[in-house]
């Protein structure tokens, strides 16, 4: 038990604020988009950024709770522009770091990295419909309206597939920045 679970040391908590700030200010597009009220766009629109960035810092801090407190400092900013967003974003979080654990027992390996980050915004997707149906009724027919839900499933599987390219390309500069000895 003591081998799966360890202590997040200063310098770990620093580097995951810093990439958790990084991958916020990258994401920063989606506020071109948020206004437009098509289920997934603004998922689509994040989805390079928040699997890229998750997965280096993975690589880099393999412990578990490394995706949970990705997920609470990106959500604390989150907060301020929109609740659902924090609260997907935690929620996916709790969840993700759940899910590796049962199945891989931690980061120690690339597939649970890959994962992790894969589908961090892709899991955010059920919390967000399920905030807009219960609390946000004319939200939820807006982004669903005629038309629209076959759009939103364009976005939706876009947005998965574009996250699995961001946490392979986040692996991908991880194992150089190693090489080079820059991410130790």
């Amino acid at each position: 038990m003591n081998e799966i679970f360890q202590k997040f040391t200063v310098k770990d908590i620093v580097f995951l604020a810093i990439i958790s700030a990084v991958a916020l200010c990258s994401a920063a597009v989606m506020a071109i988009v948020s206004h437009i009220y098509i289920f997934g766009l603004a998922q689509l629109v994040t989805a390079l950024q928040f699997s890229l960035f998750p997965a280096v810092a993975l690589y880099k801090v393999r412990k578990p709770g490394t995706l949970l407190f990705f997920a609470l400092f990106t959500g604390l900013f989150e907060l301020f522009m929109a609740p659902v967003m924090f609260v997907s974003s935690v929620l996916t979080g709790l969840i993700l770091e759940t899910f590796m654990l049962l199945i891989f027992k931690g980061y120690k390996n690339n597939l649970a990295i890959f994962l992790s980050a894969a589908l961090f915004i892709p899991a955010t997707l059920p919390f967000n419909a399920l905030y807009y149906r219960l609390f946000s009724k004319e939200m939820f027919d807006l982004f669903f309206a005629d038309g629209f839900q076959i759009l939103a499933l364009v976005f939706v599987l876009s947005s998965i597939l574009v996250s699995c390219v961001g946490s392979f390309l986040g692996i991908k500069i991880s194992k150089e920045l190693s090489k080079a000895g820059v991410l130790k």
